[in-house]
């Protein structure tokens, strides 16, 4: 059973609109989890909450007690933990058998945690689920892949891309971009993949070797 999971976190609020335009589709989910905090996305974007996770230490009384009114499930964990609320969230995700997940309001907040969330691409639960794990923000997609994995974009143009090397030196190819590249290695700490541009309406990406965070919907 494909399942589509949408993960709304305590970053700063995302509107439905840029969201549109980043990810058309993003509505499409089966299911509807918020980090605790971040329950407060589901009315502005117009999404109806199945499960809120976390301490609850960032909602009030009178939110909490409106999510359960409405049948919400609320899932609570101590305050001292050793997982943040959106590793708990999408963990929960993975236990419904989620094989596409969306974490949206990522960036904002506190660094560490935007740092944290961006860390859970690598989690070694969506690694062995082989779920397709990605970070939908107000003007950005951003996607991990491996080694041997191939990417289509379709219908980007003028958007802009950037290829980020991941924890190590990664080999890549990739066409329909005003700068194309053939099995160029990108390194670590060096900018050369930052800011491409889609020129046509396929843009096709190959990992060799290595892992990669692809970075799309910016617009050029």
């Amino acid at each position: 059973m494909f399942v589509r999971a949408l993960i709304l976190t305590g970053g700063d609020p995302v509107d439905a609109a840029s969201l549109d335009r980043v990810q058309p589709g993003w509505r499409s989910a089966d299911l509807v989890i918020a980090a605790d905090g971040g329950a407060r996305q589901a009315a502005a974007l117009g999404l109806t909450l199945h499960q809120v996770i976390g301490d609850f230490d960032s909602l009030t009384s009178a939110e909490y007690e409106a999510l359960v009114a409405a049948g919400v499930r609320c899932t609570r964990f101590p305050v001292e933990k050793e997982a943040t609320d959106t590793e708990l969230a999408l963990l929960a995700a993975l236990d419904a058998g989620a094989s596409e997940i969306a974490l949206i309001g990522v960036w904002g907040g506190r660094v560490d945690h935007a740092l944290g969330i961006a860390a859970l691409l690598e989690h070694p639960r969506v690694r062995a689920s082989g779920a397709l794990l990605v970070l939908l923000g107000a003007d950005s997609v951003v996607r991990l892949l491996a080694a041997n994995e191939r990417c289509e974009l379709l219908d980007h143009v003028g958007q802009t891309l950037s290829l980020i090397p991941w924890g190590a030196d990664a080999t890549v190819s990739i066409s329909g971009t005003r700068w194309p590249l053939t099995h160029e290695t990108l390194h670590v700490g060096a900018s050369r993949g930052l800011s491409n541009v889609a020129t046509s309406a396929r843009v096709v990406l190959t990992v060799h070797s290595g892992k990669l965070l692809l970075v799309s919907g910016v617009t050029a």
